[in-house]
């Protein structure tokens, strides 16, 4: 099949210009994938830095106020439970008083 030369120039520069085209969409892929690789890299080596874990509870400090302040709580809660002891003592007692009667008025009564 024959061609004509103009038919033939405009078919070779239109294949010029999409083989020009091809070279530039490939090379926009290839910058592209090497950005997106080296930002996936950042990222990975942020997250190795700083990982994404809860916080972790601080360790309380261990200075002279510190202890002070245990100490302090310390007390109260002793403080605290006295309090409740008294009144679970004071029963206590009149119960083994009363279980002491009841346990003589058997005995009397045997």
């Amino acid at each position: 099949m024959f061609v004509r030369r103009s038919t033939y120039n405009a078919l070779q520069a239109a294949y010029q210009r999409v083989i020009a085209e091809r070279d530039q969409a490939v090379n926009l892929a290839a910058e592209r994938l090497t950005t997106v690789t080296r930002q996936a890299e950042k990222l990975t080596r942020r997250d190795d830095w700083h990982p994404t874990t809860p916080v972790r509870e601080p360790q309380p400090p261990q200075g002279d106020a510190e202890l002070r302040r245990r100490l302090d709580l310390a007390e109260r809660a002793r403080r605290f439970l006295d309090e409740q002891i008294l009144p679970l003592q004071a029963a206590n007692e009149a119960m083994a008083a009363e279980l002491r009667d009841l346990r003589e008025g058997s005995e009397a009564g045997a």
